[in-house]
């Protein structure tokens, strides 16, 4: 006996529209419950590091701190990476944790590494601030600077040193970040004639 659809489709009518009926709601159900977002919910297990030495050069913060704090963070168990950034008065830091890695015990690990080399790092070190990096926090606030008295350069330094460091020490803020700051920039051009 050979079963054909169609032949199926004329004798059962009722059996083929009940079918179509279960397949289109099983696709609607599906379609309902799949939740589409522009970014996923993937957790990223990242801790950032933040810590402020007021006065120090980024030659000296990178000697005297980052090395210090990157150098017990390595030694955390399921670190994939680090990364750190050196600024005048600041140090940034986020350590990357393979996936599958508890972002609250990472955490917890990091911060007791810290601790544990704080007595290594200058006395006026502050605000060292251990924060889990969250995917889904956005930019919150973007902010346009502009001055009629200052030209550029000078409204960078001022930036830099003045406002930055305050909105990192809010509570809450895990980073700020600095665009189209311009650096002071010294050329030495030297004659060998004069020189010999």
């Amino acid at each position: 006996m050979k079963y054909d659809l169609s032949a199926l489709g004329v004798s059962r009518p009722i059996f083929i529209t009940v079918i179509n009926l279960l397949v289109i709601l099983a696709g609607a159900a599906a379609y309902l419950g799949i939740s589409v977002r522009e970014l996923p919910d993937v957790d990223r297990p990242v801790v950032s590091i933040r810590a402020t030495y007021t006065g120090a050069s980024p030659e000296t913060m990178d000697a005297e701190v980052t090395r210090i704090i990157e150098g017990a963070v390595a030694r955390v168990s399921g670190i994939k990476q680090i990364e750190s950034s050196s600024e005048e008065n600041n140090l940034r830091m986020n350590a990357e944790f393979r996936v599958g890695v508890d972002l609250d015990t990472a955490a917890t690990d990091v911060r007791e590494a810290v601790n544990q080399v704080i007595q290594d790092l200058p006395e006026d070190v502050e605000q060292i601030m251990i924060v889990k990096a969250d995917d889904d926090a956005e930019d919150i606030m973007q902010l346009a600077v502009y001055s009629d008295t200052m030209d550029q350069m000078a409204l960078s330094e001022r930036l830099e040193k003045d406002i930055v460091p305050q909105l990192i020490s809010v509570d809450g803020v895990a980073d700020v970040r600095l665009d189209g700051a311009q650096d002071r920039v010294m050329r030495i051009e030297l004659n060998p004639v004069d020189m010999a």
